[in-house]
């Protein structure tokens, strides 16, 4: 019982919300009823009946409304077929409301207490005046159709004006955000240097893992600054500023032998490829075993750069991290290199985890 209930409240909240939408048209049709029906009607000094009014206005306010939203919003919408569509359109509207007009007629002089002279002749004297109400408000629906798509323009152009300008503000937020982030990383860099520089003398291993940490630091921010493609060079000095990083915090016992030769460093490749590579090795590897080194190769072979990793995995309870990683150098593979690279990497029975990346080099 309660649901009806409260069903019978949400349809009542529905059609007041539909007439609050509404309001305004209601508005002018009551004042143009009242114009026609009551002013016109004591300047004749007579009326029609209720059911007349009902089914005459009912009628020519769905013509109204069916003339803005079908007739001329079908026609108009393909401007190659507005020369044939429109007028064929037209004529059917015009044609469906003499046909109501008729049947209208009959209902109220055969099923009402009309008292009047109109009849059914079906000649040119009886339907000009319907033909004249119907091109009345046709001629009225045109201009409220034309005056709607104006404003749905005018709406459009102000939110992408909007949009425009929001698009500004975001941006010169960026700017901002990327000024403060290059004031950042420069005054970080500057106070490592100096840390750096007082430590040589009296802590030189300190000073070493500083020095690496600011070059690793100022790699990271760099290949962010829109470059597509750098010198492996820069990715391979990286690499081995992270080991030695990782050397000096485990006191040198990580067993991780990196192999490659200078030739190779003249290859260009997207950045943060293999540097994250060698770091989801100390991040997810057991490297201080001397029985078990890891190991990373690179080379060129018949036109191919072929990066290789293998190490011993470290546990097998969580590698959400490790796959992460993987995934994203994966895509950003495909996105650049799309066929020209091949991405591989897997963990075998002995519990290591191996990595295979060929890039076709053109």
């Amino acid at each position: 019982m309660s649901r009806i209930i409260e069903k019978e409240h949400q349809k009542k909240r529905s059609i007041l919300e539909w007439i609050a939408s509404k309001k305004l048209h209601i508005i002018i049709w009551i004042i143009f009823i009242f114009y026609e029906s009551i002013i016109v009607g004591l300047i004749n000094g007579k009326f029609g009946q209720l059911a007349s009014y009902i089914l005459y206005y009912s009628l020519n306010i769905i013509t109204f409304y069916v003339h803005a939203h079908v007739v001329l919003s079908i026609g108009l919408q393909k401007p190659k077929q507005t020369a044939w569509k429109l007028p064929l359109l037209l004529v059917l509207e015009i044609i469906g409301y003499l046909i109501l007009t008729i049947i209208l007629d009959y209902t109220i002089i055969h099923h009402t207490n009309y008292t009047g002279t109109r009849k059914i002749t079906l000649d040119l004297q009886y339907f000009t005046p319907s033909l004249y109400r119907c091109i009345y408000f046709m001629c009225f629906s045109t201009g409220y159709y034309f005056l709607m798509r104006y404003i749905n323009e005018r709406k459009k152009t102000e939110e992408l004006e909007k949009q425009r300008l929001n698009n500004l503000i975001q941006i010169a937020r960026s700017e901002n955000a990327f000024l403060k982030a290059q004031i950042q990383p420069h005054l970080l860099f500057n106070t490592l240097d100096f840390i750096y520089q007082n430590a040589r003398e009296s802590s030189p291993t300190a000073a070493e893992a500083i020095h690496s940490l600011s070059e690793m630091m100022r790699y990271s921010v760099d290949s962010n600054k829109d470059r597509e493609f750098i010198l492996l060079d820069e990715e391979i000095n990286q690499v081995e500023n992270l080991i030695n990083l990782h050397q000096l915090r485990k006191d040198h016992g990580v067993q991780l032998r990196f192999w490659y030769e200078n030739e190779i460093r003249g290859i260009k490749i997207i950045p943060m490829v293999l540097i994250t590579l060698v770091e989801n090795m100390f991040k997810h590897g057991e490297l201080l075993k001397e029985s078990h080194p890891a190991e990373i190769s690179l080379k060129v072979d018949q036109g191919e750069l072929i990066i290789e990793t293998a190490n011993l995995i470290k546990t097998l309870k969580n590698t959400s991290g490790l796959n992460a990683g993987m995934e994203n150098i994966r895509k950003r593979l495909e996105y650049t290199y799309g066929s020209n690279a091949t991405f591989k990497y897997f963990s075998n029975t002995e519990h290591y985890f191996k990595v295979l990346l060929t890039i076709k080099l053109s």
